[in-house]
């Protein structure tokens, strides 16, 4: 198994590969994952890697050494199998070429959909490893239809290409949690609002920033827990200064992985107001809590939380479902008070037959074990192709 990026990384795509890897080697299969990230100490609260993880750096010194590495795992293997339609699965793809042997490639983000801001030639040469990923692989798995159809005009042959979403943690994440005292001592008497997401433009918090003053009219006890860091830390900030909103906004910053679970458990709404995404592990953990989730009405979060808002509440923040990584820093005015008003109408209304259905989805469709027998059987599918 290939993943260009991977832990001490812990993206949605990183999380998918842990995870997948650990249930496939409690399911008795024997894996060694090849990945380009560096070494370093696990986040605190991260379990343990179960399974042998060869890390080769890419670039021109170390390729003979990735190449060779990939070819002899290659004739030790029944699959392979690829994460991300970028260098790796490139490779692979060649490499099962050669070597007859089946290749699966699991498309998340990367790869997949265009980077905002890449010029010549470095799109060019972007775009050939996709193509060379997606039309070497002899099946193909989308973690969303929106994914699948953003692959879709690279491909020759469309019948390869099957959905299997990312999983959530069912052990870690479920309605039982007990509350932290902690927590629940300091916020309570408030309608808390939660998201647990990395601050980055496509994920949208400053969105949510911009919508509070509106949300605090409608909702007067409601208070915002932020967790996560990245770059747009600093703008979010400046923002929270401007609007003079420090007493309804609450910058936790990075938590410990193990504590994850006790910040959404906390949530009576967890909001995702992205502008890109395949499959949101998040948005699965908060279903699988029994959450109330409000999210864009864009890519993955609209196969999760139902088309008819079965399992949550959608919002249209921008004029696209599909996933875009080219997010917006500002909306138009209207979109705010449309995000504010969603998320007043959940907390007021609590949503208990939307947070029932959600519940039983993320523990029948997206529990991990799940997913890995859904993976194995495409291996066995691809071996017999």
């Amino acid at each position: 198994m290939t993943s260009e990026s991977f832990l001490p990384q812990m993206g949605g795509g990183e999380m998918h590969v842990w995870y997948l890897c650990d249930r496939l080697v409690k399911a008795g299969h024997d894996l060694t994952l090849v990945t380009n990230e560096p070494d370093g100490p696990l986040p605190s609260g991260a379990r343990p890697i179960s399974y042998k993880v060869i890390r080769i750096l890419w670039g021109k010194k170390n390729f003979f050494h990735l190449f060779k590495t990939l070819w002899k795992l290659a004739g030790e293997s029944d699959v392979l199998h690829a994460h991300f339609s970028y260098r790796l699965a490139a490779l692979l793809g060649i490499i099962g070429l050669v070597r007859h042997k089946p290749v699966a490639i699991t498309l998340h983000g990367r790869g997949t959909l265009d980077e905002p801001g890449v010029q010549f030639p470095y799109k060019q040469v972007h775009a050939l490893y996709r193509w060379f990923s997606l039309n070497l692989a002899t099946v193909i798995i989308a973690t969303s239809e929106d994914m699948a159809a953003a692959a879709r005009p690279h491909l020759c042959n469309h019948e390869k290409m099957l959905n299997i979403f990312n999983g959530v943690d069912i052990s870690l994440f479920h309605p039982n949690i007990p509350l932290a005292q902690v927590l629940a001592d300091r916020y309570k008497g408030k309608k808390v609002v939660v998201t647990v997401r990395r601050l980055v433009p496509k994920t949208g918090i400053h969105y949510l920033v911009e919508a509070m003053p509106e949300l605090i009219k409608l909702v007067p006890n409601v208070i915002f827990i932020m967790v996560g860091t990245g770059r747009m830390e600093d703008y979010i900030r400046k923002r929270i200064r401007e609007l003079k909103l420090s007493d309804y906004i609450k910058m936790v910053g990075e938590v410990d992985n193990d504590k994850v679970p006790q910040y959404m458990q906390l949530a009576d709404v967890v909001v995702f107001p992205s502008t890109a995404e395949s499959s949101s592990i998040a948005c699965a953990e908060a279903m699988a809590l029994g959450k109330a989730v409000v999210a864009s009405r864009v890519g993955g979060l609209i196969e999760l939380i139902g088309k008819k808002e079965e399992r949550g509440r959608l919002v249209t923040l921008v004029p696209w479902e599909s996933s875009d990584y080219n997010a917006p820093i500002r909306l138009a005015a209207d979109r705010y008070t449309a995000l504010a008003r969603i998320i007043a109408d959940s907390l007021i209304e609590g949503d208990t037959e939307r947070k029932n259905k959600a519940l039983l989805y993320a523990q029948t469709e997206l529990d991990w074990s799940v997913i890995a027998k859904k993976t194995v059987a495409v291996y066995e599918q691809s071996r017999h192709h």
